[in-house]
């Protein structure tokens, strides 16, 4: 069984070279690429007993200290997570691991049967947003495409009239109306009339 002791270095306490030689001398190691600290205790009892040690090493030191009795507080590397680590990070992703952890304690298969119906309903939704995603991304594109021909197509001597930009981007009139009063707010297009003919002219 371990005992752990995540630290939390402030400004204003002891450095952390004294910090950790007061924690090695009760016993505890670095786990590598943390702010860690394990020690090995036979039992909980004896886990406990290390926990009272280290809080009287830390005294006067100016830590903020997190101890946990079998598991840390914080992912250690390459270390695998147990299942209540593992329902907690489903939560986090919208899964309601609190049911799941109630089916668990009584019967296995209904929790592996409702797991999958929650996985599947998740999958859905991110199927979805990423379908809606994509079908924003391409009507952008469209739209921007759109503005572009209709540039180009209303350079010419005496611009385009709307009938004949709807020929050119295949859009409705309304959709090509608005596009046309944005392009002509931002100074792309000027409108102009002769007799009852109005055109869009590109400078």
């Amino acid at each position: 069984m371990k005992v752990f002791v995540r630290i939390e270095f402030v400004s204003d306490g002891r450095p952390p070279s004294e910090v950790e030689e007061s924690l090695r001398k009760v016993g505890f190691a670095q786990v590598k690429g943390t702010s860690t600290f394990e020690a090995e205790v036979p039992d909980a009892q004896a886990g406990k007993t290390k926990l009272d040690e280290t809080h009287a090493a830390l005294r006067g030191m100016g830590v903020i200290y997190e101890p946990s009795l079998g598991r840390p507080s914080e992912t250690i590397p390459g270390q695998p997570m147990g299942y209540q680590e593992r329902l907690a990070k489903w939560k986090e992703a919208g899964i309601d691991s609190d049911e799941l952890m109630e089916l668990l304690q009584y019967d296995v298969e209904r929790f592996k049967a409702r797991g999958l119906e929650m996985m599947r309903a998740q999958l859905e939704r991110v199927a979805l947003e990423r379908e809606r995603e994509m079908r924003e991304a391409e009507a952008k594109d469209r739209i921007e495409k759109a503005r572009d021909r209709i540039i180009a197509s209303a350079k010419v001597e005496g611009g385009k009239t709307i009938q004949q930009l709807m020929e050119v981007t295949g859009l409705d009139e309304e959709v090509l109306t608005q596009m046309l009063d944005d392009l002509v707010k931002k100074g792309k297009l000027t409108a102009t009339q002769s007799g009852r003919r109005v055109a869009f002219v590109a400078p």
